[in-house]
Order: structure tokens, then sequence, then C-alpha cells
């Protein structure tokens, strides 16, 4: 149906009143509606008397636009700080030429003696205790020689840090999950610290975005003409559970061992290997086999003859691996092979396993040309490895000390060759005539009073385990392969 223009003009004022007749109706309804249905505008907490209630978070509603910063209390999202978090201190100064929040000492009033660190970037408490003392839990102890510092999750680079000397600790760290093992400290790790480009902005700036912020470590300086910082030593671990468990000792004289194995769980097999079950010749009546217990399962080589006065030192035995106690029964004891150096069977010999791992600890310098004292402790290596008569870096050797020369595990030893004089010169001697010229052989020099240079250094060793006169040793260091033979020195 087609409706005219005029018929519409004719019809607006009738509209007009009907639309200003239901609003107030429409107004009464959103009044009367339950508070139930009402929803908080996204992006915006919820007032409080809706839905929600008043027990819950008032941002439930508001979705997250990112990552958050920083775990701590905002003027903008409210959320309570976590616990075992911590913000890094503001108001940060420059001393010096780097940036901190504390007041470092000077350098200088430190005492001559002090073993002074300064902080580079990526050192923690945690690991400069871990560097120095060997245990990251005694990381208290630099914080306690450092009070200025205010926060331990906090360190900044550029500040000094006086390095306490090792403290004398009772008994040993007991493993997280035993019984009486130390809690984890909530400050064990420190967080990292990174470099600022410029110096850090004015606070309402850093409640929106707080950097962690530190500084570049400053320049060495010039020896002689300032405070030149004492660094930690470069700390290298000087022997493994393999070298230790692996190794092997010599024994005076060959006795029946206490203690072997005395049957086998696979009947057919020929060679044990880890995770084999065995039995030993020994139980809860007459032996020491709690369950965790474990032996070393070890096999004569063959006797060992000092090199130089060939005087029977006695037999050298091979560790192969260790056996550890499963359970005890009255007169035998089930054990299974923890680890295998070489193939154990029915029959090897078990001796008590010592297993004493040294901590990372400075080594000596080598030097090749350090003078050898013989007012030290020198003796002779009598034994390498497999047998051979040579051993390089990383192998194991036996020498003619012990613990009753004072020798003890994590002792170092130079190796060096005593000067002899030199009598590889040429024995012929020609003159002869050529185009009209003498040709003669060149003169060569010796000084008739003999004098030998010093010693010559070829090696480094550490001991890692001592017996009463003998000990066995580790190569940590070598210029030439190391013989059988070859003279050590106590450093």
């Amino acid at each position: 149906m087609h409706t005219g223009r005029s018929s519409i003009l004719t019809r607006m004022p009738a509209l007009l009143l009907g639309s200003v007749l239901l609003l107030p109706a429409s107004v009464s309804a959103q009044e009367n509606q339950p508070a139930s249905s009402a929803e908080p505008s996204v992006g915006k907490p919820a007032a409080q008397g809706s839905a929600q209630g008043a027990d819950q978070p008032a941002d439930q509603s508001a979705p997250r636009k990112g990552p958050r910063k920083h775990r701590g209390t905002s003027k903008k999202d409210g959320v309570a700080l976590e616990p075992g978090s911590t913000l890094p201190p503001k108001n940060l100064k420059k001393v010096g030429d780097h940036w901190t929040p504390y007041d470092p000492p000077d350098p200088e009033s430190f005492p001559p003696d002090a073993t002074l660190h300064i902080i580079v970037p990526g050192d923690t408490l945690w690991d400069l205790a871990d560097l120095v003392f060997g245990n990251p839990y005694l990381w208290p102890q630099i914080w306690n020689e450092n009070r200025y510092i205010q926060d331990s999750h906090w360190i900044y680079p550029g500040d000094p840090l006086l390095l306490p000397a090792r403290p004398t600790v009772v008994g040993e760290i007991v493993p997280q999950g035993q019984e009486g093992a130390p809690p984890v400290p909530e400050a064990a790790a420190p967080q990292k610290v990174e470099e600022p480009e410029q110096a850090p902005a004015p606070e309402e700036e850093e409640e929106e975005e707080t950097p962690v912020a530190a500084a570049r470590p400053p320049a060495p300086p010039t020896p002689g003409t300032a405070h030149a910082p004492r660094t930690v030593p470069k700390l290298e671990p000087l022997a493994d559970e393999h070298d230790i468990r692996c190794s092997g000792f010599i024994a005076p004289r060959e006795e029946r061992p206490d203690y072997f194995i005395s049957n086998q769980e696979e009947e057919g097999k020929l060679g044990l290997t880890e995770g084999d079950i065995v039995y030993l010749n020994r139980g809860k009546s007459n032996g020491h086999v709690d369950p965790g217990t474990e032996y070393s399962a070890v096999e004569r080589e063959g006797e060992v003859r000092h090199p130089i006065t060939h005087r029977f030192l006695g037999y050298y035995y091979r560790r192969l691996g260790t056996v550890k106690v499963l359970a005890a029964q009255e007169t035998t004891t089930i054990a299974t092979i923890s680890m295998a150096c070489d193939e154990i069977r029915t029959g090897h010999a078990l001796v008590p396993l010592d297993v004493t791992v040294m901590p990372a600890k400075p080594v000596p310098p080598f030097d090749r040309l350090i003078v050898v004292s013989e007012e030290n402790t020198t003796g002779y290596i009598v034994h390498a490895i497999d047998n051979r008569s040579r051993a390089s870096t990383g192998e194991l050797v036996d020498i003619d000390l012990g613990f009753d020369d004072g020798l003890k595990p994590g002792d170092f030893l130079t190796v060096y060759l005593p000067s002899e004089p030199f009598d590889k010169a040429p024995k012929i001697k020609y003159s002869y005539t050529l185009d009209n010229r003498r040709v003669q052989s060149p003169k060569l020099w010796k000084d008739d009073s003999n004098n030998l240079p010093p010693a010559k250094v070829i090696g480094q060793l550490v001991v890692i385990y001592a017996e009463k006169k003998t000990a066995t040793a580790k190569i940590i260091n070598c210029v030439r392969e190391i013989e059988v033979g070859n003279s050590v020195v106590v450093q």
C-alpha cells in the first residue's frame, strides 16, 4: 500500500506523543530489575553490592592485557605481594662509577690482607659461597661481612664484597629430603641484575614499571696507582666420584678377604655389571651388612717394586666397581652392583668403600720455572694405572708417600726430573780441506765444574687417596708424559 508524504506528516504528532508516554514505563522497569542481573563493565572492577559479592576479587571480571612486570603491590591492580618475592631497591645513586642503592665502603678501608671481590654482572651470594667455601648454603657468612647490603636478593656490579675465611662446619650438610636436612633459605638465589643505559627514572615512572637497575663494573685500576681489586681464584674440581671409585691401591701383603662375592643370581652369566644381583659371604650374624652399605670390588693385578731401589712395595689392587647391600639375611646378604668400572665376577674380594669427594678448591699455579726445594718431602712415582709405564693429564698414578709422611687427600705435588749432565754431544769430529778451505767440527763448550741447572718441572698431581706408605694421585697438569720413576715433591 502506498503511503503518501502528507499522511506521514499528519501522523507525526501522534508518534511523538506515544514515545513520551512509554519512556517512564521503561525507566521504572529498569529500576525494578534484580541486582543479580547487573553486569560490571569489562575492564573495570565490579561495584560493591553487585552480584559478585564482597568476598570475591574486585577485578575478577577484568581480563589481563599483558604480563605483569613485577610481583608486588601496585596502584593499578592492587594484587598482594606473593610469599618469598622481593622488589628491587629504589632510589639508585651513583657511587664512584657505578649505580647502587646502598652505601658501600671504600675498598681502600679494608685491611691489606683481606680478600676483596668486586661484584660483576651475574654474581650471586649463593654462587660466591659455592665458589669460596665449596658450599652454597654458607652464603649468609658473606652477607654478614657486608651488612651495607640491605637486601640479600639484590647485589649490584661495582660494589665491593669482603670475603671471610672459610668457616669451620661441624658435620656435613644432610641432602634435601632426608631427616634432619636444613631448609633451603628463601634468599638462596639472588636475582641477577642488568646494566642500565642511563640514570633511573623518577618515582612516578618507576611505579608503572620498575627496572632491575645495576651498573657496569668498574675497569681495573692500573697497578701502583689505585687499589687493585683482589678477585676470587678460579676453582677447579680436583677429582670426581668416578676417579675415586675406579682407582686402585697398593697393599703390603695379600690376605684372605673378610668379604667377597660368593654367588650370583644369574648362574650362567660370566661377567657381572651394573644392576646385577649378587650374594655376599656374610650376613647379620657375622658381618656389617646394613642395607645401603657399599663395598669396593677389587682384583689383584700383581706386585709393585720401587723403580729406583727395586724394593718390594706390595701388591696392586684395582677397584672394579661398587656393591651395595639391599637386604641382609642371617648368614648371607643380597646386594646389587651399583657401579661397574670393569667386569666383576663371583669370587672377587670386597673392601670397605671410603668415598670422600673433595670439594672444588683453588689449584696452585703450575709454573715450569719454579725452583724445586729439596727441603720438602720428596718421593717417586711407582705405578701407573693399567700397569702402564707412562701416564698423562687426567690419569691416575701411585707414589711411595702416604699418611705416615704427612700426606692427605687434597695435597698437591710437583713432578720433576732431576738435573743430570748433558752427555749427548756428538762424538765424531772432522777436519778436512775443501776448495782450499779448512772445514772443522765446531767447538762445543762444557763447564768443567759441572754446575747443573735447577730441576725440570714437568707436571702437577693432587692426592685423592692416602694409604699408610703409598698414595693414589691424579695428574692435573703435565708438559710431557709422566713416567714411572719420575720424582715428586710436596708443594
